[in-house]
């Protein structure tokens, strides 16, 4: 969309923390031209009233329910400037998405199956929404998206956790795991998940057949003083190796999601990480610089003690946008950079692979697809971080 010739009424635009410059540019422009703009997002809803410096009005929160107020709001030509959606809705109404609206340039399709996360990590943007109750979006729903993907071979599911909180929740995951595997699609799929899973036997069994290889897990630390300074107190006591063995037993990949730059690591740290995930046997790894997003605990704890860089088009997870305790700029930067070369290497990579060969060769493929995809994004990462830090 080109903001100075787009003809429209009515623009609404959903923007990261690292997009907004350009979002609020975008709105600028629109309003200059008498066009309506309306902005939603987790950095808004931190920050409506920068916001509303650039856009006509600011959704917050989740957005379907306020989104139908606005539309009549503005076609009755009174709208406000703040909206509201609350995440204890039911979903039961939701509905499909219209995938011939999706960009096609996204490498793997993705589905959501439920929202909401009740934990309070300190880094997490999703304490920027309040009231963030688990709900699970109605089986049929989830099932008719399904058949709309069943040509790919791969696709993603990006709920904050797929299998719920409760044994009720994880009751409701069989029922609808069961369901996809009478439709029998044959693509497979990954998800994000907690360590919680590996207490469900039935359940990893059930997401294996219905085509599940790989969890995304967060691990954060294998440091228990870490664990704490975020607040991720269900991880605590958790033993990794144990964990990561028993999904493997059950026939699933693990990706362990780790963050570089916490108070309480000492320079030097991310040598104990690499031993350390080596040892628990993660198949992969996504490192994570910590990131103080607009909203959260860690943002205002940080914002206090002057440690933020509030330049919004650094504040990425690959990118150093805090003052670090222990590290500088650069040092953070290559320790991500020695960490992250440490797994996807030749030798580590044909490691993982014989691992896996004998249990689940179907991962060997989606193994080398994505070793070979890191290896470039990497490069573009670590010179676009180093270009930023030396600004």
């Amino acid at each position: 969309m080109d903001p100075e010739t787009v003809n429209a009424d009515l623009v609404a635009i959903s923007s990261l923390t690292s997009g907004i410059s350009r979002a609020y540019e975008i709105g600028d422009i629109l309003r200059k031209r008498g066009i309506t703009c309306v902005i939603g997002g987790a950095h808004v809803t931190a920050l409506p009233d920068e916001a509303l410096e650039h856009f006509d009005a600011v959704i917050m929160g989740e957005g379907e329910g306020p989104w139908k107020d606005f539309l009549k709001d503005f076609e009755n030509n009174c709208i406000q400037k703040k909206y509201y959606g609350p995440m204890n809705v039911s979903l039961d109404s939701l509905g499909a998405p219209d995938r011939n609206m999706i960009h096609r340039n996204y490498q793997y399709a993705s589905i959501n199956t439920s929202r909401g996360c009740p934990y309070s990590c300190s880094y997490c943007y999703l304490t920027v929404f309040n009231e963030r109750k688990y709900r699970v979006i109605p089986h049929e729903t989830v099932l008719d998206d399904l058949e709309t993907l069943r040509d790919e071979s791969i696709i993603i599911v990006t709920d904050e956790n797929f299998i719920g909180y409760t044994k009720k929740d994880i009751e409701d995951r069989k029922i609808l795991l069961r369901k996809m595997i009478d439709r029998n699609f044959l693509f497979l799929w990954g998800c994000q998940t907690t360590v919680s899973l590996a207490d469900e036997p039935e359940l990893m069994d059930l997401m294996y057949k219905a085509g599940c290889r790989a969890v995304f897990v967060g691990f954060e630390s294998t440091s228990t003083e870490d664990l704490a300074e975020v607040g991720k107190k269900h991880n605590i006591g958790i033993n990794y190796k144990e964990i990561v063995n028993t999904l493997h037993n059950h026939k699933i990949a693990v990706i362990a999601s780790c963050i570089l730059g916490l108070d309480n690591q000492k320079n030097g740290y991310h040598k104990q990480l690499i031993k350390d995930l080596k040892e628990i046997k993660a198949d992969f790894i996504r490192v994570f610089l910590m990131t103080a997003w607009p909203g959260t605990p860690l943002y205002n704890e940080l914002n206090k003690s002057g440690r933020l860089i509030n330049e919004w088009d650094k504040v990425r997870k690959d990118i150093p946008s805090i003052k670090f305790k222990n590290y500088t700029h650069n040092e953070i930067i290559n320790a991500r950079k020695e960490v992250m070369d440490s797994f996807f290497n030749k030798r580590n990579l044909l490691k993982v692979m014989l691992r896996w060969v004998f249990i689940e060769r179907s991962l060997i493929t989606t193994f080398l697809k994505i070793s070979f995809r890191n290896r470039i994004s990497e490069r573009i990462k670590n010179n676009r971080a180093l270009t930023y830090s030396n600004e």
